[in-house]
């Protein structure tokens, strides 16, 4: 085959050499390429150190990640020092995100504190270079399994104290909606944990409540501190509140409801198991009180035969009672009452709407009354009626309670609820 090629009549090589378009670019080609051979044949093969390089441990598909173990700790903090070697043009090239160091997890099949044997790894398409050595030959590794847990906040005031006159009580944990927290980390560490407590360093004497930043601490069962450092906190700062509180020494009082109108509160003996208590609450709500008043006692409850009742104490918002006291028991004095049962037949309607009219076919029997012994033995049935509150009554048959009571006598009472049955139209 000829190749056809035609030179042009006015080429001269002559004319080429000394064209500077031509001959600078032919000259640093040139160098360039002599320079390639020189380094490849004169220098052959260097050597390189790296510094600070980072250690990278893959655990997928090894037995650890399969069971939920996790590298415990930052690994990144493990620096290696790495040698390599290769050609000069390549290792001089060569910059020190281009290679890494790297540790097998194949092996660990329990937790616990790993020696790893580490090697060299490229991160490019490079690979005509070859690793020396590396420095530390191992990288230590923690592996365990990871575990959640809730621990209640325990509140510590360190130093707090209270003027003459006050108490400084326990300190609470505030600032956050509930005394739990929640921690993250390595089972081993999770289950050492005895107490959380929120730290406050006071050491003040204090004339009014206050709340103070607080720092989180774990601690075993010997109160030794735990380090944190592994794990993770759901609060790491929260706020411990020193409640300053005044005590006082107050009496105890009963009370009644629904007394006849005759019928003074003042005229009703009792005793009280507790007649007085130490009270504790904030200075302002404890100098406001002067006795504590027991939950009222309903009169109808009264009788004969019934006069012990236990009943709580009513108390301000910020008031305690400081003994150990659920319920208070009132003996009422019955020696001057006396009781009589009757049957009514009387009835008195109120509050019944306009036009319409109020019926009852039936009487109330056995019907308890109790008072004064005079009163009782004077009283009558027929001086008794049953009054009905028919206000939010509509046509109908309808079942209501009723109040028993007397025109002639307002020191009585039922004893117990009553009930008719009543027919509107």
């Amino acid at each position: 085959m000829k190749l056809n090629i035609k030179i042009p009549t006015n080429f001269s090589l002559r004319k080429l050499l000394y064209n500077k378009r031509f001959t600078i670019p032919f000259s640093l080609i040139t160098a360039f390429i002599l320079w390639l051979v020189i380094m490849i044949s004169q220098n052959p093969e260097t050597e390189r150190t790296f510094t600070d390089v980072p250690v990278n441990i893959n655990l997928e598909n090894t037995y650890a990640a399969t069971n939920k173990m996790e590298i415990i700790g930052d690994i990144s903090a493990q620096k290696f020092t790495v040698t390599v070697k290769g050609p000069s043009y390549v290792v001089s090239a060569l910059k020190s995100g281009d290679i890494y160091v790297y540790a097998s997890a194949a092996a660990i099949d329990a937790p616990g504190e790993y020696q790893l044997d580490v090697a060299g790894a490229r991160n490019t398409a490079v690979s005509d270079y070859e690793f020396i050595s590396i420095s530390p030959a191992t990288v230590t590794v923690n592996f365990d399994y990871v575990d959640t847990k809730e621990f209640t906040v325990k509140a510590r005031a360190e130093g707090a104290s209270a003027v003459e006159g006050l108490i400084a009580e326990t300190a609470v944990v505030s600032g956050t909606e509930s005394d739990t927290i929640t921690i993250k980390g390595p089972r081993t560490v999770i289950n050492k944990i005895d107490s959380v407590v929120a730290y406050a360093a006071v050491n003040k004497t204090l004339s009014e409540s206050a709340t103070y930043d607080a720092q989180i601490k774990l601690y075993d069962e010997n109160g030794e501190e735990i380090d944190a450092s592994n794990l993770t906190l759901s609060e790491t700062q929260v706020k411990v509140t020193v409640p300053i509180s005044k005590r006082k020494t107050v009496p105890v009082v009963a009370d009644f409801t629904n007394l006849p109108s005759g019928f003074a509160k003042e005229s009703i003996s009792y005793t009280i198991d507790h007649d007085s208590v130490n009270i504790i609450g904030t200075p302002d709500a404890i100098d406001k009180i002067t006795k504590v008043t027991l939950s009222a006692i309903d009169i109808t409850s009264v009788s004969v035969s019934s006069k012990s009742f236990d009943v709580s104490a009513k108390l301000p918002d910020g008031v305690r009672i400081l003994d150990s006291i659920e319920h208070f028991t009132v003996t009422i004095d019955t020696s001057g009452y006396a009781e009589r049962t009757f049957t009514v037949s009387n009835v008195k309607y109120n509050g019944l709407a306009s036009g319409l009219n109020a019926t009852s076919d039936s009487v109330i029997k056995n019907v308890k009354i109790c008072g004064p012994k005079a009163v009782i033995a004077k009283l009558r049935a027929e001086m008794l009626y049953a009054e009905i509150d028919l206000s939010d009554k509509a046509a109908g048959e309808h079942t209501v309670l009723v109040t028993v009571k007397s025109d002639q006598y307002n020191n009585i009472w039922q004893v117990g609820s009553y009930s008719t049955t009543v027919k509107i139209k």
